[in-house]
């Protein structure tokens, strides 16, 4: 009865984190992960850095197109997204919420505590990194470029108060949804289910790129460089999952 009781006085969530908590540690850091773990977090290391010079490189051209006037028919092109485009301002709203972080950042940990639970802690580290360790990357651009964001559409009302280069919306997308993509393709013996796999994620990434657009929140340069840096980070990702998948990682 004392049992019961003190289990009753305490939080359901509480005991659901601790118990999330030590079946990741079971799986996670049992002796024989220690390699596939070393494995994992060095390959991500490196991408990392090697996706951050990558990040840099485009800042550099960017600025110096943009200098160079190479990127001023931008402006232009968003008045014509604005007046003449697909998407109205209000549904534009709706449809890039699947890029947003708060709809985005619950989706990653609940997939995370998925993996957890089926005791797949090398899935679960590779959808964090695929999504919180992009961040950092993306902060690199912003820091290194203080790009304004635009102003052509509704004197810019929808654009956040922070950089413009590069997109994180879409490079959050391109990465995160990428992995959950390739792991869907992974699990499918059909060919037909894996080629609509990725049409829904080209589809889904397409919408919120131009929705950002359409809001005119981003120039269409950033979007780019969203795309290229999130693809380069889902490589990344899947290169380190495989390499620590190769040598027993779960």
């Amino acid at each position: 009865m004392g049992e019961i009781r003190t289990r009753q006085r305490g939080w359901l969530l509480a005991d659901g984190v601790r118990g999330t908590k030590r079946v990741f540690l079971d799986g996670w850091c049992e002796h024989a992960a220690e390699v596939p773990r070393k494995r994992f977090f060095w390959t991500i290391t490196g991408g990392w850095a090697i996706v951050s010079v990558v990040m840099l490189a485009l800042c550099w051209m960017g600025r110096r197109m943009e200098d160079a006037g190479r990127l001023d028919w931008e402006a232009g092109f968003l008045e014509r997204v604005g007046a003449g485009g697909p998407l109205s301002f209000s549904s534009a709203l709706w449809a890039e919420s699947p890029g947003n972080s708060v709809f985005m950042i619950p989706v990653v940990l609940a997939v995370t505590l998925l993996c957890v639970w089926l005791r797949r802690p090398l899935r679960a580290m590779a959808v964090l990194a695929s999504f919180f360790i992009l961040d950092l990357v993306v902060l690199l651009g912003w820091m290194v470029w203080n790009r304004d964001r635009p102003t052509a559409i509704e004197g810019g009302i929808a654009s956040p108060g922070f950089h413009s280069f590069p997109s994180g919306h879409v490079a959050q997308m391109v990465a995160a949804y990428g992995l959950f993509t390739w792991f869907w393709i992974r699990a499918s013996r059909s060919w037909t289910e894996r080629v609509v796999a990725i049409f829904l994620h080209l589809a889904v990434t397409a919408v919120v790129a131009l929705s950002r657009l359409r809001l005119g929140a981003h120039w269409p340069s950033d979007i780019v460089a969203g795309a290229i840096i999130g693809a380069l980070w889902l490589a990344v990702v899947i290169i380190a999952f495989r390499r620590a998948e190769a040598v027993g990682g779960r």
